[in-house]
């Protein structure tokens, strides 16, 4: 919800400061979120409930320097580290493993659409996942299309830096509106252990944007010398500008070494490059008006087939479709894929701001794109004169960086071949029917769907980890909700229990959404138990001693180390189901990111709509994946979902139940 009253900004004074939970609360919290994994292992419960009383005692002088420490920090007791340790530090390669990938909705007014020469039918066996089609060619729409995107996204940016966004808020009050300001002129930027943002006054106030086209990059002028916003001829013919160098060059076999797929692949590979890349003037000042963009555009020559398909859409922007980890800079904040066809999607680099963020952005853009019309042979305002100002972004390359990218490119591809995405599309009833019929909250029978499907498919309840937002609190990001209950693993085994009545699951789900819903406004309100942990244990590796402690006795220090080294405390962070729901969208069709465990894991996330679910599911190949099963996770869920209709249909009330709506 927003409020039209106040501006951007204007609130964030009066906005609470992450609290830090009390300890006694947190290991109470954590031994109830295990009990699940648990089960009927009693020796296992006991060894983790004493180590937990251990660190009960001995971890009050953490908590201590935790509490000194956060009155030191200017917005948070969390921000760094977090930034750092959750992100920065992260050396796996951000494709898949940590962008996240939008996909919006086409324009059914779209022209001169390209076809694969042999489509997809619909009685193909892969007509359903659909495939990317790479046609060599750029289109007319497309390039319209992007022009709209880019104009439109502007539009917000200069709502930002006006402070004219109006204010977000919940039942609960204004929310925290810095991340905004993280979206535009934002660059991470490789080095060896632990990376870097880049945001200045030099990016964020920039003229330009980033066109990326077969992996030349350009810097387009958005607005002019004297800081007007060009009209969308001019954008138009910039770009038309740009594709015609490009496929000239290609012609001529003048193309650039594709610098881009570093962004894409291992990070201390990518900062080697980097750094041997920054000796040179050139490459310095190429790297230089890259992080002095507002954000990326990527035109590809690829599309979907057969058209419109969702799955192929989204699999062409998380990674390219036909060129795995190419024409993409996955270092931006912000980066648009726009297909030959005129399909939009978006990649974001995670560090500065929530997915959550751009979403609201894309909605917004998208929307303002849906109600200007893209009419074929139609005119655009254009300044009279106007010549093109192409400004080609090289990179001098020797043969180490070219080793380099032949090895990156390698391991985007295994990467990308080893991932599963897909889009499920759950028609049969969403928040409406789930509030008045069900009578329990949309994302509580969303979570246990989940987690009875996991079961069903994997024999085995799930650790799971779902968002739950913190903006509440200054510069507030996040926290884990452990959807994994008690009251959801029963139950799940009510519904997998033959001798159980419908009014037995009802009962169930009603008691496991109402624990749910409770879970959930514990880790809004800053009381989680994972973040809360993470601090303590920062307290413990990088604080120093208070002037008036103690000195730490070796008892002490083993009961820390016993704690935070305990395998429970492990496997109930391994998150299987690394879920996060978003708000009803018209115009996002996809919304997906990597999951975050090796083995029998999918990524989640989901928008539950008035009268459907959109599910964005993202698992390994089942060799890689050591028995992950997309496919096999789809049609379940769908047949799970069912099933709860007919559960809470056949218990013939909702009397039981205790309303929620999360």
């Amino acid at each position: 919800m927003s409020s039209a009253h106040a501006l951007m900004l204007s609130e964030q004074r009066k906005l609470p400061r992450l609290p830090i939970p009390a300890l006694s609360q947190t290991i109470v919290r954590y031994l109830e979120s295990i009990l699940p994994l648990v089960g009927n292992d009693k020796d296992a419960l006991a060894a983790t409930t004493r180590k937990a009383h251990e660190f009960l005692k001995a971890g009050e002088r953490l908590q201590q320097r935790l509490t000194s420490y956060e009155a030191t920090q200017e917005n948070s007791w969390l921000e760094k580290w977090w930034l750092e340790l959750a992100y920065l530090s992260w050396r796996e390669g951000l494709c898949i493993n940590s962008n996240y990938w939008l996909a919006v909705a086409d324009d059914p007014r779209a022209y001169e659409l390209a076809a694969a020469s042999i489509p997809l039918l619909p009685s193909d066996e892969g007509f359903n996942m659909g495939r990317v089609w790479d046609s060599g060619e750029y289109g007319e729409f497309q390039v319209r299309r992007a022009v709209r995107f880019i104009q439109r996204t502007l539009d917000f940016k200069e709502l930002v830096d006006t402070d004219r966004l109006p204010v977000d808020r919940t039942r609960a009050g204004p929310l925290c509106m810095s991340q905004y300001k993280c979206i535009f002129g934002m660059t991470r930027i490789p080095r060896l252990g632990c990376d870097e943002l880049r945001q200045d006054e030099a990016t964020t106030q920039s003229r330009t944007i980033l066109v990326i086209v077969q992996d030349q990059i350009y810097a387009v002028e958005v607005y002019d010398r004297a800081g007007q916003r060009k009209p969308n001829g001019d954008l138009e013919t910039e770009l038309h500008a740009v594709i015609a160098d490009v496929v000239m060059r290609a012609g001529q076999g003048e193309l650039d070494a594709p610098v881009t797929v570093l962004t894409a692949g291992h990070r201390d590979r990518w900062a080697t490059a980097y750094a041997q890349l920054e000796q040179q003037p050139h490459n310095r000042t190429t790297l230089n008006k890259i992080q002095e963009s507002l954000f990326a555009v990527s035109l590809d020559t690829t599309f979907s087939d057969p058209l419109g398909s969702i799955n192929a859409h989204q699999e062409n922007t998380k990674s390219h479709g036909t060129q795995m980890g190419h024409n993409r800079w996955y270092d931006k904040c912000a980066n648009y894929v726009v297909d030959r066809n005129g399909a939009v999607g978006y990649i974001g680099e995670h560090s500065p701001c929530d997915a959550l963020i751009p979403a609201i952005m894309i909605e917004y853009v998208s929307k303002a794109v849906a109600q200007e019309p893209i009419e074929r042979g139609v005119l655009v305002p254009q300044t009279p004169g106007y010549k093109t100002r192409v400004r080609r972004l090289r990179f001098t390359v020797d043969d180490e960086v070219q080793g380099m990218i032949r090895e990156a490119k390698a391991e985007v591809e295994r990467t990308s071949r080893a991932s599963c995405s897909r889009q499920i599309r759950f028609e049969t009833y969403g928040s409406d029917w789930i509030k008045k019929t069900a009578g329990i909250g949309p994302d509580a029978l969303a979570q246990v769907a989940l987690q009875l499907t996991y079961y069903r498919v994997h024999g085995a309840l799930a650790p799971v980890y779902e968002t739950a937002s913190t903006r509440q609190f200054l510069h507030g990001r996040t926290e884990t909700v452990r959807s994994l209950t008690p009251q959801v693993a029963q139950c799940v085994y009510t519904m997998c229990d033959a001798t159980t009545t419908p009014r037995d699951r009802y009962t169930a789900l009603v008691r496991a959404a109402t624990k749910h819903q409770e879970m959930l406004r514990t880790a809004s309100a800053g009381q989680g138990v994972d973040r809360h942990i993470f601090g303590l244990r920062m307290a413990y590796h990088r604080l120093d001693p208070l002037p008036n402690e103690s000195a730490m006795t070796d008892h002490e220090k083993h009961a820390i180390e016993e704690f935070f080294e305990d395998p429970m405390l492990a496997r109930s962070t391994t998150f299987q189901l690394s879920t996060s729901g978003l708000f009803p969208s018209r115009y996002l069709t996809h919304t997906g990111f990597g999951c975050v465990a090796p083995e029998r894991a999918y990524g989640i996330n989901y928008i539950i709509e008035s009268s459907r679910i959109k599910f964005g599911i993202e698992g390994k190949t089942a060799d890689v994946g050591n028995g992950t099963d997309v496919e096999l996770f789809e049609s379940t869920l769908r047949q799970t979902l069912i099933e709860l209709k007919l559960v809470c249909e056949q218990a013939g009330t909702k009397s039981t139940a205790k309303q929620s709506r999360l």
